[in-house]
């Protein structure tokens, strides 16, 4: 009974982990979509022509229709906050 109680916390634990399933998606959604043209690199390179938050969701927003994959609104932030939580750690206006 106690070990499924721990089982039963943890689980509950992990997922009401801020922004856990919005990363899991986003990175998903990044996987699939967006590493048909580019890989992760362009991501962590010293010279990015990203320099804000604002100018990420852009870009995002640019390459979504781009690629025509059809996001909605709710996808297309799972991405930004994905990019903007592993890579550019851009204060959120």
């Amino acid at each position: 009974m106690k070990k499924l109680l721990g089982i039963l916390l943890f689980a509950s634990a992990t997922v009401s982990l801020p922004g856990y399933a919005d990363d899991v998606t986003g990175k998903t959604l990044l996987t699939q979509a967006c590493q048909q043209c580019h890989d992760n690199s362009m991501y962590s390179r010293s010279n990015s022509i990203l320099q804000s938050y604002p100018e990420l969701q852009a870009r995002v927003e640019f390459c979504e229709n781009a690629s025509k994959v059809h996001w909605g609104d709710a996808q297309i932030n799972q991405v930004i906050e994905y990019l903007n939580d592993t890579y550019y750690k851009f204060p959120k206006p």
